[in-house]
């Protein structure tokens, strides 16, 4: 009987504590001060810059050597096409090519377009005088109506493409490259000196077949650690009205050719999705600005995510007509490529303490939000890190701390909310009657909890007493008979014995 009250008992102190510790959590929750924080900080455009910029670079290639191309014949008639017996022309070849890039992983590995860095760029530039002359040529013995047939089965530039192919193909190209990550605070006055200046880069990775398939990605890695990287998202969520942003090295943009500091930031709306060529993948279309230079640049979201690969804009042509627009890769398309190319995207430091600090700084904990801003900048390469990036909100800051308005500790954080209802003794009392009455209903429904639970105790308790009584009244009755029997077995056997 004693172990039976004792489980009750139990099973009552059980029952109040968990009711205890849920009153306790809504307490906690509600008056706690505790902030929800969203699984994605939509930034302002001013946090995006400084969260973006230290991981955007420039690239340059220089592309030097001998290319011999062959003089053709071209019959827009019969779309045919071919070379002049002996006729080559030499040309020296000394370019250099001009792109953006942007950083994927601490460890030096950096993606761009293909067509920034490649030869194959070079090359078809190179082919394309050649190519172009022959069409022109071969036009000049069209009619009128012959003319405006072929530029009709030209929209795709079919045959063109095919001309130019040929040309490419023809060829020889002596050709060697030197590529080169540029240094943001270089302070060189040329494009060779700020190439030497510059880290070196090895091209990991490239796709050679950009001019078919569009998928004009390449990956450079660079002998440094513990760069800015960026964080790669996915552009599932990404439709027309998206706002979209830009970040990159525009050639429109350049005062000086020294002027490799300054990436520019351009902002704007996703105004369409395209098909590729091949129909496998889509092509965001924006209206943020973009000029030649940008190629490779980041193109992201507001949330300081990487959504896509800037790559090309409105063709020549179209943008004398006034339309500019820029077209950007997928994401996904970037990240096939680093999986070819056993690329494992990583977020650098900086990103990651970026967004901590701010989250704090947005909510004037200005503590927390230098502890993180110095963290971003210790672990992170002062090569491609300034302090000036974080200058701002470290000022701020300090005039928070000095007019006391910071938020440090849970009594500052009080203190404010105090102050901004405006007068504080009203609202205080107003606070501790809605504090009184909440905690005096949850205390109203535990006490009667309690007595729900004592009632159900003390009928537990009569129950298993009546059965106690009536165990011990039958285990009676059973022992009299047995008694009774016994007496009676024994009076026999007295008898027999008599």
């Amino acid at each position: 009987m004693p172990q039976k009250r004792l489980s009750v008992c139990g099973v009552f102190f059980s029952r109040l504590v968990f009711h205890l510790t849920g009153f306790l959590a809504i307490l906690f929750l509600v008056f706690g001060g505790m902030s929800v924080v969203s699984a994605q900080t939509v930034f302002p455009q001013e946090a995006l810059a400084d969260l973006i910029k230290p991981s955007i670079v420039r690239i340059v290639e220089h592309v030097e050597g001998i290319a011999r191309i062959p003089e053709i014949k071209v019959d827009i008639r019969k779309h045919s096409v071919t070379v002049v017996p002996g006729k080559y022309n030499d040309v020296p070849v000394d370019e250099y090519l001009i792109g953006s890039g942007f950083i994927i992983h601490p460890d030096g590995y950096i993606v761009t377009n293909a067509h920034v860095v490649s030869e194959e760029t070079v090359k078809q530039r190179l082919a394309s005088e050649s190519a172009l002359a022959a069409l022109y040529a071969s036009a000049l013995l069209l009619s009128d109506e012959e003319m405006q047939s072929f530029l009709e089965t030209e929209t795709d530039k079919s045959f063109s493409k095919e001309v130019l192919n040929y040309v490419m193909r023809q060829s020889i190209f002596q050709l060697q490259s030197n590529v080169a990550v540029l240094r943001h605070n270089s302070e060189k006055k040329t494009l060779p000196e700020l190439l030497l200046e510059g880290f070196p880069a090895t091209i990991v990775y490239e796709n050679d077949n950009f001019l078919e398939d569009e998928k004009d990605v390449a990956f450079l890695k660079i002998r440094e650690s513990s760069l800015p990287a960026l964080s790669l998202g996915n552009s599932e969520g990404i439709v027309v009205g998206t706002k979209a942003f830009v970040f990159g090295f525009p050639a429109t943009a350049q005062l000086r050719q020294n002027s490799s500091e300054e990436a520019t930031f351009t902002g704007g709306l996703v105004s369409a999705i395209k098909q590729s060529a091949n129909k496998n993948f889509k092509l965001f279309q924006t209206d943020a600005k973009v000029s030649e230079g940008s190629s490779g640049g980041p193109f992201f979201d507001e949330h300081g995510v990487v959504v896509g690969l800037v790559t090309f804009q409105t063709d020549e042509l179209n943008r004398t007509s006034g339309d500019n627009f820029a077209f950007a890769l997928p994401i996904e398309v970037v990240k096939a490529a680093a999986l070819a190319a056993k690329i494992s995207p990583t977020e650098g430091k900086y990103s990651e303490y970026f967004k901590k600090g701010f989250s704090d700084f947005s909510e004037k904990r200005c503590s927390k939000a230098e502890e993180n801003f110095r963290l971003a900048l210790g672990k992170s390469n002062k090569a491609f890190i300034s302090e000036k990036y974080l200058a701002l909100y470290f000022k701020q800051c300090d005039v928070l701390q000095k007019t006391g308005l910071a938020l440090n500790t849970r009594f500052d954080e009080w203190r404010d909310s105090i102050h901004a209802l405006g007068n504080p003794l009203f609202y205080f009392g107003v606070g501790s009657i809605l504090l009184f009455s909440v905690f005096g209903g949850a205390l109203f429904l535990i006490l009667r909890q309690v007595r729900r639970e004592e009632r159900e105790i003390k009928a537990l308790e009569t129950r298993l007493y009546v059965d106690e009584v009536h165990i011990m009244e039958y285990d009676g009755v059973v022992q009299a008979k047995t008694d009774q029997s016994h007496a009676k077995s024994t009076s026999q056997k007295e008898k027999k014995v008599i």
